[in-house]
């Protein structure tokens, strides 16, 4: 069986989403207490239009300067990368590079349908909600902006049911993750507030995943230091056991 060694988080979140609980430099030596070799910092990328829990455009220059400043001064403890989560529709391209150009990395973090900047979060979707959120995360991996797919399942916990759907959706997403060589990120975060069956890390999409050759990335997605932990971690690892995905995980992110 493989070994797992989850030490190269790109998934963190602060006080800058205004919803996550701890400052950048918490995160940070809480991550060198835990023995972390890498911490990427991916705030909430800010929308045109304001939204409560996400980054301001205001505060951007401010965040990504202050991960870069702690990054100087813990060089030597810990490896710092800023980045952000963030939406993606193909008529703000310009919007979407002008912020990955700002930063080391970006990864998919898709909350919303249509146009991001005009759209409401998900809450409650039909099939044909799943098939414009899968249109989304294709144009998203062809824009070549992104190095990895947050909770690509995120979608799953507003739908009803794993059906034939579901499993479109579910297909496309792999086609799209193996065709453009970008991973699919299993969500430590999701597990401890899982209440449903259908909520994310999904069992049913991870099953497709685990006979495939998609790589498999492993992100706290961390609102709280807990989630970087070793309790939270080891519950990962065991369900990843138990979905047979050991094979396909990867230890870093590619970042392009």
């Amino acid at each position: 069986m493989k070994k797992l060694d989850f030490k190269h988080n790109y998934h963190t979140h602060t006080v800058y989403c205004h919803h996550a609980k701890n400052t950048i430099e918490e995160n940070i030596k809480a991550a060198i207490k835990l023995g972390y070799k890498t911490l990427g910092f991916s705030e909430h990328a800010p929308l045109k239009v304001h939204r409560n829990f996400r980054l301001n455009l205001s505060e951007v220059d401010d965040y990504i300067n202050e991960v870069k400043t702690l990054r100087q001064h813990y060089q030597n403890q810990i490896h710092i990368l800023v980045g952000f989560e963030a939406e993606y529709h193909r008529s703000q391209y310009k919007f979407y590079k002008s912020l990955r150009d700002k930063v080391d990395y970006m990864i998919l973090g898709n909350h919303n349908l249509g146009n991001p900047h005009l759209s409401k979060d998900l809450k409650s979707l039909s099939a044909f909600d799943l098939d414009q959120y899968g249109e989304q995360l294709e144009d998203a991996c062809k824009s070549g902006l992104f190095s990895a797919i947050a909770h690509p399942d995120y979608a799953y916990s507003f739908y009803h049911s794993w059906d034939e759907d579901a499993i479109r959706l579910a297909n496309l997403m792999i086609d799209c993750s193996l065709k453009y060589d970008i991973p699919l990120c299993f969500n430590i975060n999701g597990i401890s507030s899982k209440k449903r069956l259908m909520d994310y890390p999904n069992n049913y999409f991870w099953e497709m995943v685990s006979g495939t050759k998609c790589k498999v990335l492993i992100e706290a997605d961390a609102h709280d230091i807990k989630t970087l932990g070793r309790l939270a971690v080891e519950s990962a690892y065991k369900l990843i056991i138990k979905l047979d995905l050991t094979k396909n995980i990867i230890s870093k992110m590619k970042i392009i």
